[in-house]
C-alpha cells in the first residue's frame, strides 16, 4: 500500500498526518520502516533477517525459559520441592540449554 511513499523532509510538518498513518501501516506490517535519507522520508522494506540474527533471537527466547523457570531449581535447592516433583520441567530445561549449545557454535 505505502511500499513506495516518501515526502520532502521540508513537507513532513504540513503532511504529519499522512506520515502518521504511513508510520503505523509500518508498524503494523513489520516488514517495513521509515527511513530519513537527509532529503526525503521514505518507506523501505526491512533486509530478511540473517541466519545469524535468527539464531540470536531463539536463544535469547531460549535463555527467557530458562529464567522463567528458575525457580524451579531454587526450590529444590532450599528443599521445599524434589527433581522428581519437576522432572518434566527439568528434562525441558536440559533441552533448551541442549538447543542453546548447538545454536551458539
Amino acid at each position: 500500500m505505502y511500499e513506495n511513499w516518501k515526502i520532502l523532509k521540508t513537507e513532513a510538518d504540513e503532511k504529519a498526518d499522512e506520515y502518521t498513518q504511513v508510520a503505523e501501516w509500518c508498524n503494523e506490517n513489520g516488514q517495513y520502516t521509515i527511513e530519513d535519507d537527509g532529503t526525503y522520508y521514505k518507506v523501505i522494506k526491512l533486509p530478511e533477517p540473517t541466519q545469524q540474527e535468527i539464531a540470536e533471537q531463539k536463544i535469547a527466547e531460549l535463555k527467557a525459559y530458562l529464567a522463567s523457570t528458575d525457580y524451579v531449581v531454587i526450590k529444590i535447592a532450599e528443599g521445599s520441592a524434589t527433581a522428581e516433583d519437576y522432572a518434566d520441567l527439568i528434562a525441558q530445561r536440559r533441552a533448551w540449554r541442549e538447543k542453546i549449545n548447538e545454536l551458539e557454535v
